[in-house]
């Protein structure tokens, strides 16, 4: 391994390791920072639906309207990483609490999987522009999000 993709694996584990801090700290600014101008995005294992194409801008502000109510800890590890030039992919079991008290249905909600995430080098480091979530299972209230984004939650 040469010293330049040494440094492009740290900055890479640095990267998705601070998607989770951030969306933990709703550091919605910092998280808007991680991701490129266009992202993917495939929760079909989780939601159904489409896979997602769009602004990190519509993205981020999704994520922070859906999840601003709800106390969130995302764990992750380990971090692999395969460099393709000035492209990378990361892969890592993630896990991610969700808790809103006095939800309707249950105060927990935790999602078990993987996250396969997609990142191009620019002038401005790695930026994540594909993410997906492979959901191995669930459990509590799945129904947590949609609880919390009704107005009567909030």
């Amino acid at each position: 391994m040469t010293e330049a993709s040494s440094t492009s694996r740290e900055e890479i584990v640095a990267t998705v390791t601070n998607i989770a801090h951030s969306i933990d700290h709703k550091r919605w600014t910092d998280l808007r920072g991680l991701y490129a101008e266009t992202v993917k995005t495939d929760y079909t294992s989780l939601f159904g639906g489409d896979v997602q194409t769009q602004t990190g801008d519509a993205l981020i502000e999704a994520w922070k309207k859906l999840l601003s109510p709800v106390v969130t800890q995302h764990l992750e590890g380990p971090i692999a990483v395969a460099l393709r030039g000035d492209e990378a992919t990361a892969r890592c079991h993630v896990r991610g609490y969700h808790y809103l008290k006095g939800a309707a249905g249950g105060d927990e909600w935790m999602v078990a999987g993987h996250w396969v995430i997609g990142l191009a080098k620019t002038p401005a480091g790695w930026k994540v522009d594909a993410m997906k979530l492979e959901t191995l299972y669930q459990t509590g209230n799945t129904q947590l999000l949609q609880v919390a984004s009704a107005p009567a939650a909030r």
